[in-house]
């Protein structure tokens, strides 16, 4: 008989999606709207304050690898707990800053807050907590926290039109302070509650080794989630950029970008009500379709939408397996480690993408650019099918 773990229930992934957005807003989302007048009060250039987010992407890529192990390790859920403290130190560091290089230090401080308490290290307590069911909450918070922009980006509008943007600071800093920590107390306990099922589907971990045994699989899996951030970053960063160039004026470009957000929320509530298939085979699924997508930024400019609609539900679904397709193939047992380890070397890629695109960008062609990640999404349809029969493979011998 199979021992399975209780879900978290739908209210509370949905508050732990919103977390998300919090925790998401508070780093990697903050200087889309704080970046300007940053630049404006301080005479810092655009290059110096966007470095410092990729700083803090630096910072919590070298830790994603500690805090995985630490989630495997420590009962308590230490990281989770005071993310939001740790975050919103950083961020009254931040307000605080006249002078750049204390400026870096909030960075770094919000970078191992990001390492905390984003997905990565939510999504591995689900899974040390819950096991293969874990699936189930990590779809719904990734859906709900799909709506990240949509929620911050008023917030911290609002918060700048009528305080400035370093009591911004402080008042964002205030309000994962208070919510983040009780959030995560109550809502993941220490100890979980199990029930036995007589049925449960078989899965992967039953047939491959466990934890690290399978380096060959954890290798291609490292890869494909390497290219798949840089794929993620490049279109996230220049987007507006890259249809401009294609021939659609400014405004146009603007409003086509912005389907992207709404296509991956799209696909992520398919991907909650629609019957299940693997995770292994929704990646390939992905793979392919972010492929797709980033041809058609290379084509004419009037299926531009096309484009950004066909990467939006390829990346979409990425953001579901990121913390799925390992919990799959591994299993619960060493999940929380896995996933650190998984973690850190995209979140370096992620960090360096925009640095090295705008490098690219400046000395050669935006048309360019864009073929290299079509380049880079052939490589990770190959890895996948690569993985993918591997795994078959396994499972054959293993079978008869």
């Amino acid at each position: 008989m199979n021992i399975e773990y209780k879900a978290v229930s739908l209210p509370k992934n949905f508050i732990l999606g919103f977390t998300q957005i919090l925790l998401w807003g508070g780093s990697f989302f903050l200087l889309a709207i704080l970046a300007k007048p940053i630049i404006a009060e301080t005479g810092w250039s655009h290059q110096l304050v966007y470095g410092a987010l990729s700083l803090a992407m630096l910072v919590s890529g070298m830790l994603a690898s500690k805090v995985g192990k630490m989630i495997e390790t420590i009962a308590k859920n230490y990281n989770l707990l005071y993310a939001g403290f740790v975050m919103g130190a950083g961020l009254i560091i931040i307000g605080l800053s006249h002078h750049f290089l204390l400026f870096l230090v909030g960075w770094c401080v919000v970078g191992v807050a990001m390492a905390m308490g984003l997905y990565d290290a939510l999504f591995a307590t689900l899974g040390k907590k819950y096991g293969k069911i874990a699936r189930k909450s990590i779809v719904q918070v990734t859906l709900i926290s799909g709506f990240t922009t949509t929620v911050v980006w008023p917030l911290l509008s609002f918060l700048l039109n009528h305080y400035g943007w370093r009591n911004a600071c402080f008042v964002y800093a205030g309000i994962l302070i208070v919510w983040v920590f009780p959030v995560h107390k109550f809502l993941i306990p220490e100890k979980v509650q199990m029930i036995e099922e007589g049925n449960t589907a078989t899965t992967i971990q039953q047939e491959l080794p466990t934890g690290l045994e399978n380096t060959s699989v954890f290798t291609i899996l490292l890869v494909n989630f390497t290219i798949g951030s840089i794929l993620m970053t490049g279109i996230s960063v220049h987007l507006v950029e890259i249809l401009n160039d294609n021939g659609l004026p400014l405004t146009m470009a603007i409003s086509v970008g912005a389907m992207l957000g709404p296509s991956q929320v799209g696909i992520r509530f398919l991907d909650a009500i629609l019957p299940k298939k693997t995770p292994l085979n929704s990646a390939l699924v992905s793979s392919v379709t972010i492929f797709v997508g980033l041809m058609l930024f290379l084509m004419h400019h009037q299926i531009s939408f096309l484009a950004v609609i066909c990467f939006g539900l390829g990346n979409g679904m990425r953001s579901i397996l990121r913390g799925t397709l390992p919990l799959w193939i591994f299993g619960a047992d060493s999940y929380a480690t896995i996933m650190g380890r998984l973690a850190g070397l995209p979140m370096v890629a992620q960090a360096l993408t925009p640095l090295l695109s705008g490098y690219m960008i400046a000395h050669f062609s935006v048309k360019k650019f864009v073929s290299l990640l079509v380049v880079l999404a052939f490589i990770n349809i190959i890895t996948m099918v690569v993985l993918r029969n591997k795994i078959l493979n396994k499972s054959r011998v293993l079978s008869a």
